[in-house]
């Protein structure tokens, strides 16, 4: 039967009653979270400053896809049970058990006096090192050789903030509200929300912290983590993150046992996470031509009014000059970081399989070209320098057949390169075919008659010449 008349009052009444009362905040005092039989059904919540740790099961819709329903209850029922073991060995509560994922709740841990004696941020890291070595060193083992050669990879994220906690539901069911309940908890505020994006955005075997973790971390544990920034759609995270970092005493329990790293999708991952990262510093480099352009806007004006009415009082000038020659200097820092930033994500796609040049298409790496040529240009450096910077292009712009753009790569590298020069010989032959393979030649034999190839790379260098005649049919 449908939602009746009267239900629907009934209904509407309760929605009145809960949007209308004010939500009461009550601060929690103790080193575990409130429970669920603690909270009301009322707007009354729980306010408490934690470390929230989720761990996720990587691509568990493929493992269920591919897996017996026997199976998946021993998998599922295995990883519960060492998630809440390592939380609670570690001082921590497990909440919201979501079939492929577990939160983890951490609270400092004080003394009668006030003090912390156990920072929540370290009980939480001491879980998730708990739960890589359990699940590699022992639940993998015997998923392996008893669950069909199942292994599990899982990706970690905490974060460390204040959270609210209220109860959720409904107390009775249909006709009789005396019988069963139907409530939860559900746990509000960024920390919860950043938390589980984290450990969506975590690798296998990775833990990625935020910000936040990273500050109150006992000394230590700080020096495995690196900076790192992953996207979730269009939104940028930035954090901290470490790969099997294990309990100390891993190296007794034998060989883990974990899945194969994927590094051709973790490689394309990060060259699109590299072009992200480029659109957001131009746009930063941008906004800092701009700030730029206000302020010497302000000091002109400025300057005339000290002209006309304080000719003695130059303060504000002298403030105006060194704020924009501190905003000159810090462009200037961008611009050469950004030009740096920009030739690593070329040159880590040097070499490598053609599928990586093939992903980011023409189009993109044409703009790169030409955003990398910009911020030469505003460093001084002349065309041919800032080809010969980036003459991994001879090789990109060749596998799209754009030789005209290859050989201008390849020429340059020739007028500035004291050592080498990087051969492309379907370029080479293009440019044979249509009458311009003399000039890279020309210049490369005009090198060697004024001395300006280094006396060890010499032999080397009059037989790359001679292997270039020798296509041009000389």
């Amino acid at each position: 039967m449908a939602l009746s008349k009267s239900d629907f009052e009934k209904l509407d009444s309760r929605l009145k009653n809960i949007i209308e009362q004010p939500v009461e905040q009550i601060e929690v005092n103790s080193d575990l979270p409130p429970t669920i039989e603690q909270l009301e059904d009322n707007n009354k919540t729980y306010s408490i400053v934690a470390a929230i740790l989720f761990i996720d099961i990587r691509k568990s819709t493929y493992l269920t896809e591919k897996s017996q329903a026997k199976s998946m209850v021993k998998i599922y029922r295995s990883f519960m049970r060492m998630a809440v073991d390592c939380v609670r060995k570690n001082g921590g509560v497990t909440r919201q058990f979501l079939g492929d994922r577990i939160m983890g709740v951490f609270i400092d841990t004080v003394d009668e006096s006030g003090l912390i004696v156990e920072k929540a941020v370290d009980k939480a890291i001491n879980a998730a090192r708990s739960l890589l070595t359990v699940i590699d060193y022992s639940l993998n083992k015997y998923l392996k050789s008893k669950v069909n050669g199942k292994i599990i990879e899982c990706g970690i994220g905490i974060d460390y903030g204040k959270v609210l906690v209220t109860q959720v539901g409904m107390y009775g069911v249909e006709q009789d509200e005396n019988k069963e309940n139907e409530v939860d908890c559900v746990w509000v505020g960024n920390t919860t929300n950043h938390a589980s994006k984290y450990s969506d955005l975590a690798s296998g075997g990775e833990i990625f912290i935020s910000d936040n973790i990273y500050k109150q971390l006992s000394d230590c544990y700080k020096d495995v983590w690196t900076e790192v920034a992953k996207y979730k759609g269009s939104k940028l995270f930035r954090g901290y993150a470490t790969s099997d970092y294990y309990l100390d005493y891993f190296e007794e329990l034998g060989s883990p046992t974990k899945v194969e790293p994927d590094d051709a999708g973790d490689t394309e991952n990060q060259l699109l996470i590299g072009i992200k990262e480029i659109e957001r510093l131009q746009n930063n480099l941008i906004q800092r031509e701009k700030e730029i352009a206000v302020l010497e806007e302000k000091l002109k004006k400025e300057n005339d009014n000290i002209k006309k009415k304080y000719l003695n009082e130059n303060t504000l000038k002298i403030k105006a000059v060194e704020e924009k020659d501190r905003a000159k200097e810090s462009l200037k820092q961008e611009i050469s970081s950004t030009y740096s930033f920009i030739h690593d994500l070329i040159y880590g796609s040097f070499c490598r399989e053609y599928e990586y040049i093939k992903s980011i298409g023409i189009k993109r790496w044409q703009k790169i070209d030409k955003f990398y040529h910009e911020l030469g240009k505003k460093q001084g450096y002349d065309e041919d320098t800032i080809n010969e910077h980036s003459y991994y292009f001879i090789e990109i712009y060749a596998y799209f057949e754009k030789y005209d753009l290859s050989y201008k790569y390849m020429v340059s590298m020739a007028q500035k390169n004291d050592t080498w020069v990087y051969i492309n010989e379907a370029t080479f032959k293009w440019a044979c075919e249509k009458n311009q393979g003399w000039q890279v030649i020309n210049v490369m034999e005009d090198n060697l008659q004024n001395n300006r190839i280094r006396y060890e790379h010499i032999k080397g260098y009059k037989e790359k010449i001679s292997r270039l005649k020798k296509l041009r049919g000389f």
